[in-house]
Parts: C-alpha cells; structure tokens; sequence
C-alpha cells in the first residue's frame, strides 16, 4: 500500500503544540480506515517543527518521561542529533537473517506508514525514523549481560527530536488498531506533548562541567589479563602458520562505583562523551535497567540521497604529548607496514562487499589520520553508488563484521573468536544507528562502548591480530582504547 503524507496548512509551533491537535485527528482518522482495510495496525506520525535545541537537554526531558525506553545519537562536528523515547513500534529479529527480517519490516513500515507534516515542516524535511542495533554474532551463545538486546532492535519512537544544524522537528508517532477509541488515544497523546513541553520550559540546564561529578570506581578483567596476553599468543601462532590473515580478539572489563556513589547518570556520560569526542558518533540505547552507551569514531556506512558512504577504519596509534611527539606518531602509524596491512584488508573486504550492492564505487588512494583524544587511526573514504530498490539494512548484512572488528577469512575467524574469546560480545562491535522512512540512516561500528546497569558498567574493547603482533603491545593498546568510556564514567580528564 502507497506511504500517505498529508500537509497542514495551519502553522504550528512548540507553542502550540499542546493547542492545535486538528491534523492529529485527521491522521488517526486516515491510520484508522487503512487498519480496518488492511486488517493490520497502521503506524501514523506526525511532524512539527520545532525550536533547534541542545539535544542533550531534550532527552534529558524524555528521560524523566520515559525511564527505561529513550534513545540518543548525535554527532557534535556534524551538529546533527536524534534523542527518542518510548516505542511506537518495535523490530526485533534474531539469528543470522537479523538483516535481511529487519530490512523486510522496514519496508513494509516504510509502504504502510501514514506521515502528516504539520505546516513549517515538508516530506524532505526529517520526520519518522527508527533507531537501533544488531549483535556482533548471532552465532554466539548468549549470556544474562546482554537481556533485552535481542540480535536486531530497531525502535520506531513514540517522541522524536531530529535535528540538523539550525533545523529541527519533533515527530509524534503511535500504533493505531481499527478499533481504537481515537478520543482516548488523542487525550493520552496530547498529555504526553503537554508534559513534554512544560519540562523543555521548565527543566533547569545540567551543570555545564560534567566532570564536576566524578565517580569512585573499581576495575577488573572479566577475563585475567595474563590469559588474554597468552591467546594473542596462540592467535599469532596460527596466523603465522596460515590459518588465518587476521583475528580481532575483544577484552571485557567490569567497573563498580562505590557504594557510596550514586548510580552512573546516563546524561553525564553522554555529556562527557560529545565533549570529549566531537568527532565521534556519541549514542546510547536504552532496554529496561541496561543501557549500551559509548562514542564510536567508525562509520560503517551512510545513506543519503541513493549514495552509500563507508570508510575503512583499521590500524591505531596514541597520541603525542607535544605537536612534535604527535606528528611523529602520526607519520610512524601512515609508515607502519603492520597497521598498513590490516587497514589494507579492512579496504579490500569493503570493495568487494559494494560490488554487490553498489553499480559504481570510488575508493580514495591512500588512508589519512583520523584523530582522536587519545588515539589515532588509519581512515579510507570510500563511495558507492546504490543500485535501486537497495537499502542501507542490505548494506550491514554485506558489510558485517568488516575484517576490522572480525577478521579474515572471515567466517573462519568468527569461529575462531566464538571458540576461544571466553566473552558475550552482545552489541559491541555491531552495526548500531538509524534509518529513516526515506531510506537515509547510518550505522556505525559500536565501538568504545560501555552497557550500564546502575552502578555496574561492562566495558568492551579490541585488538586487530596478525602475523607480528606483539601481545604486550595489543594489551596496552586495548587499554587506550578502553579509557574513551572509562574517563566518561568516571569523570576524569
């Protein structure tokens, strides 16, 4: 059935948001006849503009009104940001079709869909989109850390703020059956806007220091790290007998707060996370009492206007004390033959992977530096151009893992990490971010990355494996990867 959009004419602003509800009446008055011809619930949204806003605060409002159901993702360079909460309506999929089911619903989402745009707001303005994230290894037996993330979740949100630079909308999206008292339900809705709007007017600003609240904490390897250090060992071994070109190994470490402290705060973290991490993807996803929070710096891919763009991420390097120490660091990661052989895999898997989604590609000669505080990585940009009828969900299944986060042969290195990695991955390391009824989303690799549960925290963090890897080395280089969220936590610089 052909996606409806209906345009207002009346204008609309937070203002009277509370006040003017005729075109929601008129939508659930569309949503209700399509579900009594379908027989099926019709998913309808409304769209308002609405003031930009500090993102952050915004879902810091959704947070008081949706404990346990909000959502979260902004890039600060690219001052673009989505804060969700509640759910309207959930994909959930499992097993190794996670992809392939999830980019189905999406498409039967996409068709069923009733969109109003109230006027200030237009169809290629953003509206509607659903956020989420996939497992790194469906295969892999699963533990109680991860209840709740099923191997695919992706949330259409009851409130969405979505914003892009100087412009802004808030969409309003529910469920509606055939036999829904459309007075009760427009009731319950405009309540939910009038608490919403009286806390964005009302909710003072967070402190603007965010480490003022630093955390006590104690730290352990779920795993020993003598253990960890004599299976880099063993991979090496095989590497360097063939088995394998490449085997990304993960540690996990536990982090407790004091008892004396309170539990670690969400929007803290996130705080810290953007202004430490400008460049990064800063997101948080939120099931019941866990929360799978971090700030990635790889794009796995990103979708707009029929374009695929992805970027090879592989090889890493710490950052310099001084300007001089850093460019050579720097020049020492572009000339590493090491880090240049696996950024090298990470690029051809990625090139082969388009080819089947993709009728052109563009691939850049040579990696540049992508820096971070406190660790560099070898980047590719690479552009596709994305056949019909294709979709960004199709990518993650041809993109996933991508030899940064898994290995090479690839499926013989899952196995690898399967058997011998003694740790429930869950979500790190796979794909998580958004996609609209459009079809532009983007999903990031769920790096640097925490599941909070109170004042629990288990952090995750990764190593690329080859023929020289030195087990010492990758340790410490894991423990530079882990301080990204373990600052964020505990509030030191």
């Amino acid at each position: 059935m052909e996606k409806v959009f209906v345009n207002s004419t009346r204008p609309c602003n937070v203002a009277r948001i509370t006040e003017n509800f005729t075109q929601l009446r008129t939508l659930l008055n569309l949503a209700t006849a399509q579900a009594t011809h379908t027989g099926r619930a019709t998913p309808a949204s409304l769209v308002l503009p609405f003031p930009a806003s500090d993102a952050l605060r915004v879902f810091r409002v959704l947070h008081y009104l949706y404990p346990g159901e909000c959502t979260y993702w902004e890039q600060p360079a690219r001052q673009m940001a989505l804060a969700g909460a509640g759910i309207a309506l959930s994909i959930q999929t499992t097993g190794s079709r996670r992809f392939a089911d999830a980019a189905l619903a999406w498409q039967q989402l996409r068709d069923e869909a009733i969109v109003q745009y109230a006027s200030g707001s237009s169809e290629n303005q953003a509206g509607p989109a659903l956020f989420g994230g996939f497992s790194f290894d469906p295969l892999r037996a699963r533990t109680p850390l991860w209840q709740g993330f099923s191997d695919g979740v992706l949330i259409l949100p009851r409130l969405l703020f979505r914003q892009q630079k100087h412009q802004a909308t808030l969409t309003l999206s529910c469920l509606v059956e055939a036999t829904d008292n459309l007075d009760h339900l427009i009731d319950t809705l405009q309540q939910e806007i009038t608490q919403f709007s009286e806390l964005m007017a009302t909710l003072p600003d967070a402190p603007k220091d965010a480490s003022a609240e630093a955390h006590m904490y104690s730290m352990r390897d779920v795993w020993p790290a003598a253990s960890w250090k004599a299976l880099v060992h063993k991979t090496v071994g095989l590497i360097q007998q063939g088995s394998y070109a490449k085997v990304v190994l993960a540690r996990e470490v536990e982090v407790m707060a004091s008892s004396q402290q309170q539990p670690f705060q969400l929007a803290t973290v996130l705080e810290r996370l953007r202004q430490n991490y400008p460049a990064a993807y800063v997101f948080a996803l939120q099931r019941g009492e866990r929360t799978f929070v971090g700030a990635t710096p790889e794009r796995l891919v990103h979708a707009q206007d029929g374009q695929l763009h992805t970027m090879a991420l592989a090889g890493s390097a710490p950052r310099g004390a001084t300007e001089e120490e850093d460019r050579s660091l720097g020049s020492a990661l572009l000339a590493s033959s090491k880090n240049r052989e696996e950024h090298e895999i990470v690029t051809t898997m990625l090139r082969a992977s388009l080819a089947n989604l993709c009728s052109r590609t563009w691939i850049a000669d040579t990696p540049e530096l992508l820096r971070l505080k406190n660790i560099q990585h070898l980047q590719t940009a690479i552009v596709g151009e994305l056949q019909p009828g294709r979709s960004i969900l199709e990518a993650l299944q041809m993109l996933h893992p991508t030899p940064a986060v898994g290995g090479t042969p690839t499926d013989s290195a899952l196995a690898f990490i399967r058997a011998n990695e003694n740790l429930d991955r869950g979500w790190y390391a796979g794909p998580i971010g958004w996609i609209d009824l459009h079809g532009d989303g983007e999903f990031a690799v769920a790096l640097r990355s925490a599941l909070l549960e109170r004042r629990r925290a288990t952090l995750f963090a990764g190593c690329g494996i080859v023929k020289n890897s030195d087990p010492e080395a990758e340790y410490a280089e894991s423990c530079l990867k882990l301080q990204v969220i373990l600052r964020s936590l505990s509030g030191e610089e």
